[in-house]
């Protein structure tokens, strides 16, 4: 095996295994429905989480269905989401419902091309939906990810928007193991949260400091 393999394997056995104890604990962890898993991506966008926590059982809870978001009055979906601001959010959520209802006969679509035909949703948001409610094997990117790639495999963009870079998103896929792909990406975006920092990043207690490249390159 070519020594990029066997760093690729190394990572996903370390992040496998850092899941087991350093995984977040958030309520829309704890379900499957594709519907709630949507509605907490959406919520999600450009939010800390800490602040959907607060929201999101509440949502939930007054619209349980897709149909049921559907039917609701604007202003209920805007007062739910008051907390966390960014208001357009609730008509591009009630625009979703509307649309899942009249063209995907109110059930949340699986697969990658129906999503983002979904108003507001892109890569992220779709293969969020598909890998952690019906457990398909796609890879999940975002700022944060691509900053742990780019420092542990030194892999770079030329694209001002990175995470919209085809060949960022092909490497993605290649490294997500065959299988507990699900616990993998919830392990690589709690690990870019919690110790691969954008600031002050933990690397004298990160597991993967040994082949890490940034570090070598900063601290080395």
């Amino acid at each position: 095996m070519q020594k990029s393999g066997r760093k690729i394997c190394k990572l996903q056995k370390i992040l496998l295994n850092w899941a087991k104890n350093n995984l977040r604990k958030y309520e829309w962890r704890t379900t499957s429905d594709p519907y709630k898993i949507l509605i907490s991506e959406l919520l999600l966008q450009k939010t800390d989480a800490k602040k959907v926590e607060q929201v999101y059982p509440k949502f939930v809870e007054c619209f349980p269905t897709v149909l049921d978001l559907h039917r609701a009055n604007i202003k209920e979906v805007e007062e739910l989401i008051r907390d966390i601001g960014l208001f357009y959010r609730a008509q591009r959520i009630k625009k979703i419902a509307e649309q899942i209802k009249n063209e995907f006969s109110g059930k949340i679509p699986d697969s990658k091309n129906e999503l983002i035909s979904l108003h507001g949703v892109g890569d992220y948001i779709s293969n969020a939906v598909l890998c952690f409610a019906f457990e398909e094997r796609v890879p999940i990117v975002d700022t944060n990810v691509i900053r742990v790639y780019e420092r542990v495999f030194n892999l770079k963009s030329s694209k001002s928007r990175p995470r919209t870079d085809k060949k960022i998103w092909d490497f993605a896929e290649k490294i997500l193991p065959l299988e507990k792909f699900v616990e993998y990406n919830y392990a690589l975006l709690d690990f870019a949260s919690s110790i691969c920092r954008a600031k002050n990043p933990r690397c004298k207690m990160c597991p993967v400091n040994k082949t890490c490249r940034w570090q070598d390159k900063n601290f080395g």
